[in-house]
């Protein structure tokens, strides 16, 4: 939970930025035991630590650091894989040799190619399993909490996922329970004005981030990846580096979305120069603020992956075309894609017509929404959906 410092309550500043709109972002634990403060710079996202006071030596205090330390798994977990396997050698309780597994479990994730989301999804099921008094080597134990407790399905499905990864990696085998199957769900799509009033409520990074989820339908992990050399300015378009087994794409930009991402500052590698899950975060608490502004609740079911959504429903209505649908996504299988075919439901096939006697008027309507039928008497014919 990072919690927000006013600038009048502390003397610290961003080394970034200089900016003194800082968040409490946790404590650092330093391998003597001392804990220093860290900081989240609200403008920037920069992250920075206080510098550490005179060294102590506390044999106990180190050992409590330690199991802290294990507690708070995510980016700092190689520096707490070391302390995981010293605390076990010790002979300490059987919660705080779970608690090392786990961290081992993380790395071992991650050396498997897992992205950071399911990495960090996991390692919360399972920290939340141990909380609640599971013992990892006791099957029977994991299955009776999971039932025992009022999640979804869908929780408790990755709940029994993430216990089965990590036996995986021990080489253990169990019987997981067989009657826990996710629901298929139809997801919310929002309508064009709730999706912009968010484009333009937020803040020039986010709304630039958002601008670009509705334009393209890539994946959040794809758009928080995404580098400068990505992006053909020249011809308004962007090459996608896949994640999750997708296809590589490459996919127009419109004038007002390219204006946007010259505005931004170009001082990272990537376009957005932070991880999604700090885009996350951001734009969840200016979505609830846009929420309560417009009083439109709806809009707080408006996730970064709704974008993606809303993009394959918009394109299979103006396309009917399932085929064309799956390239802007990149699925490689076509039963993934076939979902948003049950999201439309086509009213009439009534149109408007237009004719189009030269190449400047063509391209008015083109730019308007029109899409292109036939030639006819040397002129191009034209049709969008009433």
């Amino acid at each position: 939970m990072i919690h927000m410092q006013t600038p009048d309550s502390l003397n610290v500043q961003c080394p970034k930025c200089g900016s003194k709109k800082l968040y409490k972002d946790g404590l650092r634990y330093i391998s003597n035991g001392i804990s220093v403060q860290r900081w989240q710079c609200r403008d920037c996202g920069y992250r920075f630590s206080e510098k550490p006071p005179k060294e102590k030596t506390n044999e106990s205090l180190i050992k409590r650091t330690a199991l802290h330390c294990i507690n708070q798994i995510g980016a700092i977990g190689a520096k707490n894989l070391a302390t995981a396997e010293n605390i076990k050698t010790a002979g300490v309780s059987p919660q705080a040799d779970a608690k090392g597994q786990i961290v081992t479990f993380s790395f071992w994730l991650l050396k498997q190619g897992y992205s950071q989301a399911t990495i960090t999804g996991r390692v919360k099921l399972l920290n939340r399993l141990l909380r609640l008094g599971a013992n990892f080597s006791d099957e029977e134990s994991i299955k009776e909490i999971i039932a025992n407790q009022q999640w979804s399905v869908s929780r408790k499905v990755n709940a029994v996922d993430a216990y089965d990864s990590l036996l995986k990696m021990q080489g253990k085998t169990w019987t997981p329970p067989i009657l826990y199957r996710r629901v298929r769900k139809l997801p919310f799509i929002p309508t064009e004005s709730e999706i912009d009033q968010l484009i333009a409520a937020t803040s020039a990074r986010i709304s630039t981030y958002l601008q670009l989820l509705k334009e393209t339908g890539m994946r959040c992990g794809e758009a928080s990846q995404l580098k400068w050399t990505d992006i053909d300015l020249e011809n308004r378009s962007v090459r996608i580096t896949p994640e999750k087994g997708s296809n590589p794409r490459i996919l127009p930009l419109s004038t007002k979305l390219i204006d946007m991402l010259n505005a931004l500052q170009k001082k990272t590698l990537t376009v957005f120069g932070v991880s999604s899950e700090l885009m996350r975060r951001n734009y969840s608490k200016q979505r609830k603020a846009i929420a309560a502004k417009l009083k439109n609740p709806r809009i707080q079911q408006i996730t970064f992956h709704t974008f993606r959504h809303w993009k394959a429903t918009m394109e299979y209505y103006k396309t009917r075309d399932i085929l064309h649908v799956q390239q802007v996504l990149g699925h490689k299988s076509l039963n993934k894609t076939m979902l948003y075919t049950q999201l439309i439901g086509f009213k009439n096939d009534d149109f408007t017509a237009r004719i189009a006697h030269n190449e400047e008027e063509a391209c008015q309507l083109i730019e308007t929404g029109y899409e292109f039928v036939c030639d006819f008497n040397d002129n191009k014919l034209f049709r969008k959906r009433k």
